[in-house]
């Protein structure tokens, strides 16, 4: 369901290259690296301009239409004869007309929402990470990362997840961090400043490729053990996935 709006514009858009933050950039731009480029989140394949993406679909921005508008044209100069009176024209100025459509601030359904993303625990099961990372892929998400400006969103998000997963009745879940050239980073590519690590964790047992982490459920407090990515345990083990509203 979107909400349609037109706006007519006398101007076009400037097209914004640097960014420092989403606001930066223009309707349906996202700031990456501090470039704003194309925003496709949701939408699979990804769009191609001029079609913008309102997830899941990609549509187009329609083309300029003509609006009236009134000009006057002035008596020409006195003679001998009587002047005509003032006449009126009409002529077309082009404008543009924007179709904003908006998708409505809420996440899908089944989803959870918590500070601007949305949030699904699976069922409890026994899942490999990458059976996990697959199933949040094809959502248009990824294997829960955690927000890391300050230690109070880390820890009110970690909560947040933690009681999540455990509501669904995944005690043991994977959460997206992955070891990669000996340094821990989140499944968006930032790397791990803020971590909850159960002491003597991570220890680099047990069992192969363990650059994988779980969130122990030996005391219900989201702390997390390193683990073989490939790695099926006794308890229930599922996953959490996050994506942008």
């Amino acid at each position: 369901m979107f909400a349609i709006f037109i706006i007519c514009l006398c101007f076009h858009f400037s097209t914004i290259d640097a960014c420092a933050r989403d606001a930066d950039c223009n309707l349906f731009q996202v700031c990456v690296n501090n470039v704003c480029v194309a925003n496709n989140q949701g939408c699979n394949p990804p769009c191609v301009a001029p079609m913008v993406c309102v997830a899941p679909n990609c549509v187009a921005v329609p083309a300029p239409q003509p609006q009236p508008a009134t000009t006057t044209t002035a008596a020409p100069a006195a003679t001998t004869t009587a002047a005509p009176a003032a006449t009126t024209t009409t002529v077309f100025m082009p404008f543009i007309p924007i179709l904003f459509f908006l998708a409505r601030r809420t996440c899908p359904p089944s989803w959870s929402l918590f500070n601007n993303n949305c949030y699904i625990a699976s069922v409890a099961g026994r899942f490999l990470f990458n059976q996990a990372s697959d199933w949040c892929t094809q959502t248009g998400s990824r294997v829960v990362w955690f927000d890391q400006s300050n230690a109070a969103n880390f820890n009110s998000e970690l909560a947040f997840v933690n009681n999540l997963a455990i509501s669904g009745g995944s005690s043991r879940y994977w959460i997206g961090v992955n070891r990669q050239f000996g340094q821990w980073v989140w499944t968006n590519g930032s790397p791990v400043i803020l971590s909850n690590w159960r002491p003597s964790q991570p220890d680099g047992c047990c069992g192969s490729n363990v650059t994988c982490v779980f969130v122990n459920y030996a005391n219900f407090l989201g702390q997390w053990d390193d683990a073989s990515c490939g790695g099926l345990f006794t308890n229930p083990q599922g996953f959490v996935c996050k994506r942008p509203l």
